[in-house]
């Protein structure tokens, strides 16, 4: 049953399958660490064994344990495994509703399952041009039933532009390959057990060849750990780049220069700072089955995100002036100036005396992404105090915009109509605000 192709992103009446390949996968990798870590274990105990004399019985227990525990699990993994990968090429099948919004939706009778966009990085099409599978970072794949190539780009294209809580991301890849450790393990492990074997018995050659390529693999392990995997994320404020080391954001204002790349955007940003953005993964380019639509999804998140960066460019602020005497703290306490934002939208308008600032010019700051933190904040604490649905609706999009995590916090709280010292500088230093004295400027400038 072919898809038929609505607005919004909504493709109805599609023939699905679900290939759960990902569970299949963990059981594989679990399998394979534990017959790893059981040659290491075996291996240990073959070279303290000669070493412990008259208390190797009470030495080789805990050996014997462990290693019966891994032996166990593996023997586990070797009977469930073929059944995991049977489940997930069988999978599930049947009509279905393929909708994409915050995220990848499958929507069958009774059942609804979601995909993160962020997590589907690869796209084939079936030979016969009817079918696209798409698949997850994690191995999952979901095939879709399409009338012709041309809806299978357009799914592609809605999921490279689609949107979670307000924010548009993307997978970040590194240019070069990254050795695998599997493949360090078995290597270091071989060169070293063939060294020794010159000189010692072959077991205790390969004893000392596998403990050498496990300590190889956890030193691998340890030195990946500053090159997790790495996320960017878009909002209306700027750009955050994210790992599991932490969080870099990079407003809009500090890019000077943007300049397309055959993988994806390079930066320059204030301060003569080059920066380049991989959103085409290189492994596309270097294996040619991989590529068709797996590059048309990829080339479709990098021409989003230079337009995303060509829109925000050039964005003034009309209001700036305004803004920045009447929102900006000015060194005030910040109960004090809480209760002069209230006043200042609240009697807005009331006569020519107290007219200051009106609602919708307190909304263009605060939507406006390349206003400093604290005018943005400012006006959240102004329209704070009108609390009809509109206004709330308004300032959640607005918070949810911000890739910059503090400034969405300071934002989600200033709505509220409670903002502590501490979270406002944190908003401010993070978010390179510091200079919030100054009317907003162009954002970058495009190239």
């Amino acid at each position: 049953m072919a898809g038929t192709a609505g607005s919004d992103g909504v493709f109805k009446r599609c023939g699905v399958l679900i290939q759960p390949y990902a569970d299949a996968r963990s059981i594989g990798r679990l399998l394979s660490s534990a017959l790893a870590w059981l040659l290491v274990v075996f291996s240990v105990a073959s070279l303290v064994e000669p070493l412990a004399g008259p208390l190797v019985a009470a030495v080789m227990v805990p050996f014997a344990l462990l290693g019966s525990l891994l032996a166990l699990l593996c023997l586990a993994c070797l009977l469930y495994t073929p059944i995991a990968w049977l489940w997930a090429a069988v999978g599930s099948s049947g009509a279905a509703v393929v909708r994409v919004s915050n995220a990848l939706w499958i929507e069958r009778p009774g059942d609804r399952r979601s995909f993160p966009l962020l997590s589907l990085t690869r796209a084939r099409l079936s030979s016969s041009g009817g079918e696209v599978a798409l698949k997850t970072d994690d191995g999952d794949v979901i095939r879709v039933r399409v009338d012709d190539p041309v809806d299978a780009e357009r799914l592609l294209g809605v999921i490279a532009a689609g949107r979670a809580r307000g924010t548009w991301s993307a997978r970040l890849y590194e240019d070069a390959p990254s050795l695998p450790r599997r493949g360090l393990f078995v290597g270091v492990a071989a060169l070293m057990s063939l060294i020794c074997w010159s000189v010692l018995d072959f077991d205790v050659a390969l004893s000392l060849g596998v403990v050498t390529g496990a300590s190889a693999w956890v030193l691998a392990a340890l030195l990946r750990e500053g090159s997790a995997r790495r996320v960017l994320v878009a909002g209306s404020d700027g750009l955050s780049l994210r790992d599991d080391a932490g969080e870099r954001f990079i407003s809009f204002g500090s890019i000077e220069r943007v300049e397309e790349t055959a993988l994806g955007v390079q930066l320059a940003l204030a301060g003569g700072e080059e920066l380049s953005l991989t959103l085409v993964p290189p492994q596309l380019l270097r294996d040619p089955s991989e590529t068709g639509l797996s590059m048309v999804l990829a080339e479709r998140r990098r021409e989003h995100l230079l337009a995303l960066l060509r829109e925000r460019s050039g964005r003034g602020a009309d209001e700036a002036g305004r803004a920045v005497a009447l929102l900006g703290r000015r060194g005030l306490p910040a109960p004090a100036w809480r209760a002069a934002l209230r006043r200042l939208v609240g009697e807005a308008g009331a006569d020519y005396r107290t007219a200051k600032l009106t609602r919708e010019q307190a909304f263009t700051v605060l939507e406006d992404g390349g206003a400093p933190a604290e005018l943005r904040i400012g006006a959240a604490l102004a329209l704070a105090g009108s609390r009809d649905g509109q206004t709330e609706e308004r300032l959640r999009i607005a918070a949810e915009g911000c890739a910059n995590r503090d400034v969405r916090l300071a934002l989600e709280h200033a709505a509220e109509g409670d903002i502590d010292d501490w979270m406002l500088e944190q908003a401010l230093s993070s978010s390179g605000s510091e200079q919030a004295a100054a009317p907003p400027r162009s954002t970058a400038r495009a190239a």
